[in-house]
């Protein structure tokens, strides 16, 4: 079993703020493994409406769209993780965690948002490719696939003709 990106912030949420929930789940790794898969599910499925739903500016440009994707992808997921994972800390959790732990150096800053925009401009440049058939998901590796399919919601590999089980039952680890 492997947690995805939504079971690894639960794990940690519930580690944190729901001791003693987390203490009383007999297979952690399966729960949250299962709650994962849950919670990206639910995320693809909100944000696919969100999407729908959202009216598409005429004059968009490919930056405007993916920044625009990009925040509804946002908005799905903390409304669906503000209901599945975020729950209310438990009584007696500690709150005292000093506002300058919480604050990041403007370097450490710069250097994410850094990494944020390569990361961007790959996606948006690996998922046109994709559309246009210039690169095949065969010449990407899971993790890659994984990073468009975070980019990307899973109703896009429609598109190309696949689906999420179709390449796990190919032997892809997405």
């Amino acid at each position: 079993m492997t947690l995805n990106q939504y079971g690894i912030e639960a794990r940690a949420y519930w580690r944190r703020w729901l001791p003693q929930r987390y203490a009383a789940l007999p297979d952690p790794i399966a729960f949250f493994t299962h709650l994962g898969e849950q919670v990206e599910q639910q995320v693809g499925d909100l944000w696919d409406e969100l999407v729908v739903s959202d009216p598409v500016p005429a004059d968009e440009t490919h930056e405007q769209r993916v920044g625009r994707l990009g925040l509804l992808k946002a908005q799905a997921e903390h409304e669906v993780l503000r209901e599945t994972v975020r729950l209310a800390p438990e009584a007696g959790v500690a709150h005292d965690v000093d506002d300058d732990e919480l604050l990041e150096s403007d370097e450490h800053f710069a250097a994410r948002m850094r990494r944020v925009e390569a990361r961007t401009e790959w996606l948006g440049t690996t998922a046109d490719a994709l559309i246009d058939g210039t690169v095949t998901l065969d010449s990407l590796d899971d993790e890659q696939v994984r990073q468009v399919l975070d980019y990307m919601t899973p109703s896009f590999l429609r598109l190309l003709g696949t689906s999420v089980e179709d390449l796990r039952a190919a032997g892809r680890h997405l």
